[in-house]
């Protein structure tokens, strides 16, 4: 006898494998079934908030037990502003401040001297190096000496 492999098979269920807490994270992330946890291995679960490296291992022994994944890097889950193509260039709190002052997509951003970028509240050199990075590459902005610093270094 052959099995009608046309018919889709029953979903299982996370069951008691998992610790309350884990299983909880998983289902507010979307996650209720095998399926939908292997379909999800590895890059979507180290992504999930709430999910760290101990609980992703404790799902690493619980269901994949011949595997072991390390990311390069582990990411917060991505935040992303509403309105602005900048998203996922740059850090979600750069992106903000971009967007208070008007700013919304790369075109408008490149247009922008960097001095003027440094008169935005919330940019300071930290986040225009991270803008540079991320649209201007080989570019460095050269930043202007303070009146105190360039007495003291003519004096010296």
């Amino acid at each position: 006898m052959q099995e009608d492999t046309n018919t889709p098979q029953p979903e299982t269920p996370l069951g008691d494998v998992l610790q309350p807490r884990v299983k909880r994270i998983l289902e507010r992330n979307g996650i209720h079934t095998v399926e939908a946890l292997r379909m999800a291995y590895p890059h979507q679960l180290v992504k999930m908030w709430g999910l760290g490296m101990y609980r992703f291992r404790q799902i690493e022994r619980a269901f994949f037990p011949d595997k072991s994944f390390t990311p390069a890097r582990i990411y917060s889950p991505v935040r992303h502003i509403r309105g602005s193509s900048l998203n996922g260039a740059l850090d979600p709190s750069t992106v903000m401040a971009l967007l208070r002052a008007g700013i919304t997509t790369p075109e408008q951003l490149k247009a922008v001297e960097p001095a003027e970028l440094l008169k935005i509240t919330g940019i300071g050199v930290n986040r225009l190096r991270e803008i540079e990075r991320a649209f201007f590459p080989g570019q460095h902005y050269e930043l202007p000496r303070v009146r105190k610093q360039a007495a003291v270094d003519d004096a010296a």
